[in-house]
């Protein structure tokens, strides 16, 4: 059976990744034509995970997974260790005295229980006694009962994780209300602040991560990079001279280290020291998902017409959300970091050449399993080949400290 995974970051107030929940299906649309759904459904979550590794999934950071009546009662969520595991229990589980005997073992052993799509009922409220975070949908829930929700569940010391962010808006909305977690796609679409520079520090790491990223490495277009930034430079020379590559004569300028240092341990460095940088804003889901989409969409076309064109695809999915790291619109910055002509049109305009696979990037991130079957299909790209790729991009994609 093949496994479709996709994960979604789950953010503080200061817009740092906390989670990540995770949505799997045993296909593109989760057909299944055995008896018993649930039986599936654990077995690609037990395959998965023990195959994979959830650390290796998730960057070390814990888990949501969805947990219904028959995976409660079947005790999977044991299989993992209680620090890298959110038993998501859905809102279609009824609070039979089993089911809640089973949750209040998993809280007794120490695992985290949230209950999903949060609604003030007989079955929920029998839940909350064992909650420790409670989801609220906002696109579903009354704004009048999100803050009734707020108000009863004030004393009971549960944190509350607004879902289906979709506006900065809509974030501010949650935060005054006192959410203090959100999960959605509000990081997408930024609060426009009034136009300045394009802040050189950004610049500099999209530029090193995108010339590190080619095929062939141009030494020249690198050493122009990085001679730039007095700290890059630094870090550069340090490494160059550092004790791992011991040699007899100090290496004393950019080209020099980059040429000593070769291919391998240039992209090595490229993606610890530029990551990190970009990361010391507090924005850092957006240089994740960044980094992820490029590495997947580049998998993706090199089983496709566009596997010559790998750098230009990696930087659609790299400059995808400089919007929102930079807080100035999308179109302003692709142009004056001179983009090629097919990420801008794919970025801004959604076509393009490119349309295809910029689409299929976007529905596999977001679980949108029949969008990635078309997109998909109209690419030439088996199930097994997407699936694959997108597991190699999460384990490429650099950890980054919170």
């Amino acid at each position: 059976m093949h496994v479709f995974l996709a994960r979604q970051p789950i953010l503080d107030d200061k817009q740092r990744i906390k989670a990540y929940e995770i949505f799997y299906r045993s296909g593109f649309v989760n057909v299944y034509t055995g008896h018993d759904h649930d039986e599936a459904t654990s077995k690609v979550i037990i395959d998965t995970f023990h195959n994979l590794g959830i650390e290796s999934l998730t960057s070390g950071k814990p888990a949501f997974i969805n947990f219904s009546t028959a995976l409660l009662q079947s005790e999977v969520a044991t299989l993992f260790p209680r620090d890298q595991l959110v038993v998501e229990v859905l809102e279609s589980v009824r609070g039979s005295e089993e089911v809640l005997e089973r949750c209040r073992e998993l809280k007794a052993a120490g695992y985290t229980i949230a209950l999903d799509d949060f609604t003030f009922n007989e079955d929920s409220e029998a839940f909350l006694e064992l909650a420790d975070i409670v989801k609220v949908d906002l696109l579903v829930t009354e704004s009048d009962e999100i803050a009734d929700i707020v108000r009863r569940l004030e004393e009971r010391g549960v944190t509350l994780l607004a879902e289906k962010v979709e506006t900065h808006e809509a974030f501010r909305t949650a935060f005054d209300l006192g959410f203090k977690l959100f999960q959605g796609y509000f990081f997408s679409y930024p609060e426009m602040v009034s136009a300045r520079a394009l802040a050189p520090l950004h610049l500099t790491c999209f530029e090193l991560i995108a010339e590190a990223n080619k095929d062939e490495l141009e030494i020249d277009r690198l050493t122009q990079i990085v001679s730039r930034d007095l700290s890059l430079t630094y870090s550069l020379l340090r490494l160059a001279n550092s004790a791992a590559f011991a040699k007899r004569h100090p290496t004393k300028t950019v080209k020099q280290a980059l040429v000593f240092l070769g291919q391998r341990e240039i992209k090595k460095w490229v993606s610890l020291i530029a990551l990190q940088r970009m990361c010391s804003t507090e924005l850092e889901a957006p240089v994740v998902t960044s980094l992820l989409r490029g590495r997947f969409a580049e998998l993706l076309a090199e089983h496709t017409e566009w596997r010559g064109s790998k750098g230009t695809v990696f930087l659609c999915g790299l400059f995808s959300l400089l919007d929102v790291l930079l807080q100035r619109p999308l179109a302003d910055i692709l142009e004056e970091v001179q983009a090629p002509l097919e990420t801008v049109e794919l970025l801004i305009h959604g076509r393009g050449p490119l349309e295809d696979l910029g689409r299929l990037v976007l529905a596999y991130e977001r679980g949108q399993w029949d969008v990635v079957e078309i997109r998909a299909a109209r690419l030439g790209l088996e199930p097994a080949t997407v699936a694959q790729a997108y597991l190699e991009a999460v384990e490429w994609c650099p950890r980054v400290s919170s």
